[in-house]
């Protein structure tokens, strides 16, 4: 009992290693190179956006129904105007094995957790209560439905997703 306790251990410590080190591809979306593709290109490729907002860091496109899941898309960009994430928001929640069957059955799980001190700031945490799905060769994190099984949305992003660590206000609290 104890040796298959060390051994979980180990696989789980080694798990978590390879998932640190593996490199991430930035995402793309017909045609859009998160963190390359700029603003021009985002309407030349989708259209005008039914709408637009400006954010703290940047602006957001909306796209409602045109995503490739007939979900909303939103497209976030900084300040200089290029597409940092790219996020489908399905209409209804997708099963894993439909988008396992796309995107491929080898994905990653990552455990994160929110912090309410930095602007509800993403951060890798074994122990969180949000559990990410990741496909680091594509570029794509899958977030889940409110069960925690299927999926409620697709993110496209040009770097893994989270803070390597929580906020030091987060560590306070």
């Amino acid at each position: 009992m104890h040796w298959m306790r060390c051994c979980t251990a180990f696989l789980l410590l080694t798990t978590g290693l390879l998932a640190a080190s593996l490199p991430w591809t930035p995402a793309s979306f017909r045609g859009l190179t998160v963190g390359h593709a700029r603003r021009e290109d985002a309407l030349r490729a989708l259209g005008t956006p039914d709408s637009t907002k400006r954010a703290t860091s940047g602006e957001e496109l909306s796209y409602k129904s045109r995503g490739d899941h007939k979900g909303d898309l939103t497209l976030r960009l900084d300040g200089s105007g290029v597409i940092t994430e790219i996020e489908e928001a399905f209409p209804v929640a997708i099963p894993r094995t439909q988008l396992y069957r796309e995107l491929g059955k080898s994905p990653l799980t990552e455990h994160f957790s929110l912090a309410s001190c930095a602007a509800g700031a993403l951060y890798r945490n074994p122990r969180g209560n949000i559990e990410l799905t990741l496909y680091p060769a594509s570029g794509v994190a899958l977030w889940p439905d409110q069960y925690g099984y299927d999926f409620a949305a697709i993110h496209y992003l040009a770097r893994q997703p989270g803070l390597a660590r929580a906020p030091s206000c987060a560590a306070k609290h």
